[in-house]
C-alpha cells in the first residue's frame, strides 16, 4: 500500500526559518520604498499649491491670493462692492489664505495636509462648507470676516490654523494643513507674494520646529515636526520655493540662503547673514509680519496695523 509522506517537523522549521529571513531582509526594503512614496507625494502636494497661487495670479497681475484683497475694507464712495475698497490687511492670515483658494476650486482640502503628517491636531478638512460662497455678502471663504461661522449654520468650525498650544486653549486647538507659508505681510508680502520665479526664495513647506530653533534642545526635540521625513532626531522637510521646485532639506539653514542686516555691518554698512527660513531675523521681534528675510510659518491672526501676529508652529 502506497503511503503519502508529510513534511518532517525539522523540515518545516527550515521553511519558517527561510521565510522568517526573507521577510527580515525585505522588510527594511518596503518600508523605505514607502517613505520615498510618501515624500515624494509631499512634494507634489506643495507643487500643487504653489502652482495654485500662480494659476491665481495670472488673473491678479500675478500677485499670489490674499485674502484682504478679496474681501477688502468698504470703499469710501461705494460701500461694501467686490474688487472695491482698500485691502484690508488684518484679513491676511493663513486660514482665510487656503481657504478662499479652496473655495474658488484651486485645491481641494486633501491636498493641504502631508502623507507623514505627524500631529494629532491636523486633520483634512473633509466637511468644507462651498455652499456659503457669496461674493455680493462678502463671504469668499467659509467664513465670516473674523473668523466665525457664517450665520447660517453657528456649529460648523471653519478652515483654521491653529497649533499654538500658549495662545488657544485646548478645545481650540484645530489645524487644516501641514505646510507653512510666508507671512502675507511686510516687505515679504510686497516683494515675493507674487509669481517672481525666484529659485532662491523658499515660501511653502512643512512645519519647522518653533521660530528655528536648534541650540534649545528641549524645543528641538520637543517638537512633532521632526517626524515629517526625519524620524525623531532630526528635522527633514520639503520646501518649495518661488519658482515651483521643491527640495528636500535636513538644514534650517539652506546653502546660499542668506539676508542683509543692517546692524551686523561694519561702518554702517550691510552684513550678508545666513538665513533661518524658520525664524523672522529681520522682523522687529518673533511676531511681526514686518521683515524681508525668508520665514516660514501658519499665521493664526494679524491683530492691528502694525503687523503683529500670532504665529503658529508645531
Amino acid at each position: 500500500m502506497n503511503r503519502t509522506r508529510g513534511f518532517t517537523l525539522i523540515e518545516l522549521l527550515t521553511v519558517m526559518a527561510i521565510i522568517a529571513l526573507l521577510v527580515g531582509l525585505l522588510l527594511p526594503a518596503l518600508a523605505q520604498a514607502r517613505a520615498k512614496a510618501q515624500m515624494t507625494k509631499d512634494q507634489t502636494q506643495i507643487k500643487q499649491i504653489h502652482m495654485a497661487w500662480t494659476t491665481f495670479g495670472r488673473d491678479f497681475d500675478g500677485i499670489f491670493p490674499t485674502p484682504g484683497l478679496i474681501n477688502r475694507l468698504p470703499d469710501p464712495v461705494l460701500g461694501d462692492k467686490p474688487g472695491r475698497g482698500p485691502e484690508d490687511v488684518l484679513a491676511n492670515n493663513s486660514a482665510s489664505m487656503y481657504s478662499a483658494c479652496i473655495m474658488q476650486n484651486y485645491f481641494t482640502p486633501q491636498i493641504l495636509v502631508a502623507p507623514t503628517e505627524p500631529s494629532g491636531f491636523v486633520a483634512i478638512k473633509d466637511d468644507f462648507n462651498w455652499s456659503v460662497y457669496d461674493p455680493l455678502n462678502d463671504i469668499y471663504w467659509d467664513a465670516e470676516s473674523d473668523g466665525s461661522p457664517p450665520p447660517d449654520n453657528e456649529d460648523y468650525i471653519p478652515f483654521a490654523t491653529r497649533l499654538d498650544k500658549q495662545l488657544h486653549p485646548i478645545s481650540d486647538l484645530l489645524c487644516n494643513t501641514s505646510y507653512a507659508h510666508m507671512p502675507i505681510a511686510g516687505d515679504r508680502k510686497t516683494k515675493e507674494w507674487r509669481d517672481t520665479l525666484n529659485s532662491q526664495w523658499a515660501i511653502i513647506g512643512n512645519r519647522g520646529v518653533r521660530e528655528g530653533l536648534e541650540d534649545d534642545e528641549e524645543e528641538y526635540y520637543g517638537s512633532v515636526t521632526l517626524e515629517f521625513h526625519g524620524g525623531r532626531r532630526q528635522w527633514v522637510g520639503n520646501i518649495g520655493f518661488n519658482d515651483n521646485h521643491v527640495e528636500l532639506m535636513q538644514t534650517f539653514y539652506p546653502e546660499g540662503i542668506n539676508y542683509l542686516d543692517d546692524d551686523q555691518g561694519g561702518g554702517g554698512g550691510t552684513a550678508t547673514l545666513p538665513d533661518n527660513i524658520f525664524r523672522n531675523d529681520t522682523g522687529d521681534n518673533q511676531t511681526s509680519g514686518t521683515g524681508h528675510d525668508i520665514w516660514l510659518t501658519l499665521v493664526s491672526e494679524i491683530e492691528n496695523e502694525d503687523l503683529d501676529l500670532k504665529a503658529e508652529w508645531d
